[in-house]
C-alpha cells in the first residue's frame, strides 16, 4: 500500500531524487508552506505526491466507465433508431447542462469542499449507470430513457470538472501544473485506448448490456479513490460574499482579462466544430469503413493511442513555457486532422488512413485540453479557479449544437462531407485568430 503513504511532505534526504535546480523553483508562498522544499522532474514529477496519485486513479476508474458507456449509447442509440440526427440528440442531452449550469458550477467549486462536490457528481453518475443497466438488461430500454439519464450524467459531469480540474493544482506545487494536467491527460487517454475497444468487443461478441456493466464496474474505483482522498487544500477557499456576488466576481475577472478571452475564443472554435466529430463516428464505423461495432470502438481506441502518446510527450517536458503558441497549434492541428478524417475514406486508402488519421487527432486533442487548462489557471488566482474554468466550460455548452449540427450534415450530405466541413471551419477559425492575435501567441 506504499501507493497511498503521505510520505509526500517530510521525505527522508536519503532519497534519490534530483531537485529542481533554484532557478526554477516556484516561490509561491502557499506552496512552499504546504509541500517539502523538494522540487521534482521528469515526466512522472507529480505522482511525488499522494493525493494526486488517487486523484489519478480516481481519473483512470471516470475515463474508463464514461468511455465504456459512451460507446454503448452511441451505438445503442444507433441501433434503435438508425439516425444521425438521434445520435446528435443523445449528445445534445449530455452536453446541454454545460450551457445552463456551467457558470454555478463554478461558484460551487470555489464555495465548497471540492472532494464533496467530487463525491455528490459521482454519486448521481453512479446511479444513473446502474438504472440505465437493470433496463438494458430487462430489455426495457427506450430511446427516451437514454436521453433522460444521458441529460442526468451531463448534469453531473458539469459540477466534476471545474471542481476536480480546480483541485489539481492544489495537490502539486504550482511547478508541476503542467506535469500535472498532461499526467491527467495520460489518465484519461490511457484508458481511452483499451475501454472503447473492449466495449466494442463486448458488443460485437455479446451485446450492449455487457458494455453497460463494464461501465458499472469501472466507476467504483472513481467513488473509492474519492473517498480516500486527503487535500486539505479541496476546502473552499473564501466565502466572503454571496453566491450571486462570487459568480459576478467571476465573470468581472473573466471579461476583464484579456488573455483568458482569447483563450476562449479559440476553445470556442473547437469545442463547436471538433470536438462533436465523435457523434459521427458511428455511422462512419457502419456505414462508411464497413468496420462495425468493432471497428467503431478501434478507432476511438486508435485516438485514445495518440492521445496517450500526446498527454505523456506535454508531460515530460514538465513545464513549457510559450502555453499560447502549444495551444494554439494543437487547436489548429486539432482542426485538420478532423478534416483530413472526413477526406480519406475518399482517397481510395481503405481502413489505413483513417486509423493513422485518429492517432493524430488523439494527440491534438490531449495537447490541447492540457496547455487550455494551464493557460487558463496560470493566469487566475486559487479563490477564481473554478469559477474561470466554469466560463471556460461555456464554450463546451455549444457542443450540442456542433452535434445536432454534425448529425443533420450527416443525415442531408455524407458524414465525410460534414467532417470535412466542421473540421475545416474550426481549422480557419484558429489560423485567423493566430494570425491577428499576438497576445495568444505570446501568452
Amino acid at each position: 500500500m506504499a501507493l497511498f503513504n503521505r510520505g509526500d511532505r517530510s521525505q527522508s534526504n536519503d532519497e534519490a531524487v534530483e531537485p529542481v535546480p533554484d532557478t526554477v523553483i516556484s516561490t509561491d508562498t502557499s506552496d512552499n508552506d504546504y509541500f517539502t522544499p523538494t522540487r521534482y522532474t521528469g515526466t512522472f514529477a507529480s505522482f511525488h505526491y499522494s493525493d494526486f496519485r488517487l486523484l489519478w486513479i480516481g481519473q483512470l476508474g471516470w475515463s474508463g466507465a464514461n468511455w465504456m458507456e459512451q460507446v454503448a449509447r452511441n451505438w445503442l442509440i444507433w441501433e434503435l433508431t438508425g439516425s444521425g440526427v438521434a445520435l446528435g440528440l443523445v449528445n445534445l442531452f449530455r452536453a446541454l447542462p454545460q450551457l445552463f449550469m456551467a457558470l454555478p458550477s463554478g461558484v460551487v467549486a470555489d464555495r465548497f469542499n471540492k472532494k464533496y462536490v467530487l463525491m455528490a457528481c459521482q454519486s448521481v453518475t453512479m446511479s444513473s449507470y446502474v438504472i440505465l443497466t437493470a433496463l438494458v438488461f430487462t430489455d426495457l430500454i427506450r430511446v427516451w430513457h437514454i436521453y433522460a439519464f444521458s441529460f442526468l450524467m451531463g448534469i453531473s459531469m458539469v459540477f466534476n470538472q471545474p471542481a476536480r480540474n480546480a483541485l489539481i493544482p492544489s495537490l502539486v506545487p504550482k511547478i508541476n501544473m503542467m506535469n500535472a494536467f498532461a499526467l491527467n491527460q495520460v489518465a484519461m487517454n490511457s484508458m481511452r485506448v483499451i475501454a472503447p475497444g473492449i466495449a466494442g468487443l463486448m458488443i460485437w461478441l455479446l451485446s450492449t448490456k455487457s458494455a453497460y456493466a463494464g461501465a458499472v464496474i469501472l466507476f467504483t474505483i472513481v467513488i473509492v479513490t474519492t473517498i480516500m482522498l486527503d487535500a486539505p487544500r479541496a476546502k473552499s477557499v473564501s466565502k466572503t460574499s454571496s453566491a450571486g456576488g462570487q459568480l459576478k466576481e467571476g465573470l468581472s475577472y473573466v471579461v476583464g482579462n484579456k488573455n483568458i478571452l482569447v483563450v476562449m475564443i479559440v476553445a470556442l472554435a473547437v469545442f463547436t466544430f471538433v470536438m462533436p466529430y465523435n457523434t459521427l463516428m458511428p455511422i462512419m464505423a457502419d456505414e462508411v469503413l464497413k468496420v462495425g461495432a468493432f471497428g467503431f470502438g478501434l478507432l476511438l481506441s486508435v485516438a485514445g493511442i495518440g492521445a496517450l502518446v500526446g498527454g505523456l510527450a506535454v508531460a515530460s517536458f514538465n513545464d513549457i513555457r510559450h502555453k499560447g503558441m502549444l495551444f494554439l497549434l494543437s487547436s489548429f492541428g486539432y482542426g485538420f486532422a478532423v478534416f483530413l478524417l472526413g477526406l480519406s475514406p475518399h482517397l481510395g486508402l481503405g481502413i489505413a488512413l483513417p486509423i493513422i488519421v485518429m492517432l493524430f487527432i488523439g494527440a491534438a486533442q490531449a495537447i490541447f485540453m492540457t496547455a487550455g487548462n494551464v493557460a487558463l489557471l496560470a493566469q487566475a488566482p486559487e479563490d477564481l479557479r473554478g469559477r474561470v474554468l466554469s466560463v471556460y466550460n461555456l464554450d463546451r455548452g455549444l457542443m450540442p449544437l456542433g452535434s445536432m449540427g454534425g448529425g443533420g450534415l450527416a443525415d442531408a450530405f455524407s458524414a465525410t462531407t460534414a467532417l470535412m466541413m466542421m473540421g475545416g471551419v474550426a481549422a480557419l477559425m484558429v489560423a485567423t485568430v493566430g494570425v491577428f492575435s499576438s497576445r495568444i501567441r505570446r501568452l
